[in-house]
C-alpha cells in the first residue's frame, strides 16, 4: 500500500545531490587493500570449498556446499563494483577479478558495462533498463522471465563464448548482433546494448572475450575426461545454480519494481530502491557488498561498497531538507507518486 507523505520541500535533483555530497565526500575513496583482501579471501575459500565437495561426507557436504555458494556469490558480485569503479582506483583489480572469477565463470567484466543504464533516469524502469522487470504491473510474467533466465544462464553463456562470439569475429552482421543482444547481463530480451560501450576499452575487452572463448573451448574439450569428470561438472553446476537462485532472490529485494515504464525523477528512483538496514547484518550473505543499502547506492553510484553503510547512517541523522527527503524515500514501503525531486539526472 502506498503511503502519502507530505513533501517537506520541492528540490531539483542537482540541488538534492549537491546538498548531501559534503556529508559523504570523505567516503569516496576506494580502499585498495580492502578490495584485494575481501575478494582474495572470498574466491580462495570458494575454490577450497569446491575441491572439498568432491570427497565430502554426507555430514560435511552441506557445509562445504554452502561455503562454496556464498563465497562464490560474494566474489562474483565484485563485477558490480567494477562497473562503477574508475580503472585506476584499485590498480590491477579488474584483471585480478577476471582471471580468478570472471573468466572461469564465463562472466568477463565487460558483460556488466550495461549496468550504467540501470542508473540512468531516462532508462530506469523502462525496457532499456537491463535489470528491471515490471513486477507490479505484470507479476506472473516477470517471475517467469526471471526464473527462465536463471535456469538458462549457464547454457547461454557457454553458447555466447564457445560459438557465437568466435563466429562473430568473422561475420560483421553477426558481430553487431552479438554486441547488441548477447554482450550484456540483462533480465529481459528487450534490452539493446550499445557498441560504443564495448569500444571504450576495446583492446582489453576483446582480450577478455578471446581468453573466455578459449576457456570455454577448453571446458568442452576436457568435459567427461579424467581431467574434468562429469561428477565434478555436476558439482560445479550445483554451486552455480545455488548462486543464481540466491541472486534471483536478491534481485527481487533490490527494488519495489513499481515503474510503469516511463522515465522517473531521482526521488522516485530512490523510493523504488530498497534499504534493509534494520533487518540485521545476516542479510550480507544474500545482499553482499552492502547491496542492502540500495537507495544510497542509487543516490551515489560511485561510492565504494565499504562506504555505503556509513554514508547511509550519516544522512539518516543529518539535518536539512535533502536529508529529510532521503529519510522519506529510503524508509518508504512503496515509491512515491509525487516527484518532489523533479530533475532527471543521468
Amino acid at each position: 500500500m502506498e503511503t502519502s507523505v507530505k513533501p517537506v520541500a520541492n528540490l531539483d535533483g542537482r540541488t538534492f545531490v549537491d546538498e548531501l555530497r559534503p556529508l559523504i565526500e570523505d567516503l569516496r575513496r576506494h580502499h585498495a587493500w580492502r578490495y584485494r583482501l575481501d575478494f582474495g579471501l572470498s574466491i580462495g575459500f570458494f575454490w577450497v570449498a569446491l575441491s572439498m565437495l568432491q570427497s565430502a561426507s554426507s555430514v560435511t557436504w552441506p557445509l562445504w556446499y554452502g561455503t562454496a555458494v556464498f563465497t562464490l556469490y560474494r566474489s562474483a558480485m565484485f563485477i558490480h563494483e567494477l562497473s562503477h569503479m574508475p580503472r585506476r582506483a584499485v590498480p590491477g583489480f579488474n584483471l585480478m577479478w577476471n582471471l580468478a572469477c570472471g573468466i572461469p565463470m564465463l562472466l568477463p567484466s565487460f558483460l556488466y558495462l550495461s549496468h550504467i543504464d540501470h542508473h540512468t533516469l531516462a532508462r530506469y524502469g523502462t525496457r532499456q533498463d537491463p535489470e528491471y522487470l515490471p513486477f507490479e504491473q505484470q507479476f506472473r510474467r516477470s517471475v517467469l522471465t526471471l526464473l527462465v533466465g536463471t535456469l538458462f544462464t549457464p547454457i547461454l553463456l557457454l553458447v555466447r563464448f564457445a560459438v557465437l562470439g568466435p563466429m562473430s569475429w568473422c561475420i560483421a552482421p553477426l558481430r553487431r548482433l552479438v554486441i547488441e543482444r548477447y554482450s550484456a547481463v540483462t533480465l529481459h530480451a528487450a534490452y539493446r546494448n550499445t557498441a560504443t560501450r564495448f569500444r571504450s576499452a576495446r583492446g582489453y575487452n576483446h582480450l577478455l572475450e578471446v581468453v573466455t572463448s578459449l576457456y570455454a573451448w577448453g571446458l568442452i574439450a576436457v568435459a567427461g575426461s579424467e581431467m574434468l569428470p562429469w561428477s565434478r561438472i555436476g558439482l560445479f553446476l550445483a554451486v552455480i545454480y545455488g548462486v543464481l537462485f540466491i541472486n534471483m532472490f536478491r534481485t527481487c529485494l533490490a527494488h519495489r519494481y513499481a515503474s510503469s515504464g516511463q522515465p522517473v525523477s531521482l526521488q522516485w528512483q530512490l523510493g523504488d530502491s530498497s534499504t534493509h538496514d534494520r533487518q540485521g547484518s545476516w542479510l550480507e550473505l544474500f545482499e553482499p557488498l552492502s547491496q542492502r543499502y540500495h537507495a544510497m547506492h542509487h543516490l551515489f553510484p560511485a561510492l565504494p561498497y565499504h562506504s555505503l553503510r556509513p554514508a547511509h547512517e550519516r544522512i539518516m541523522v543529518a539535518e536539512g531538507v535533502a536529508a529529510d527527503l532521503y529519510r522519506q524515500t529510503a524508509g518508504r514501503l512503496s515509491p512515491v507518486s509525487s516527484p518532489y525531486i523533479t530533475e532527471n539526472l543521468s
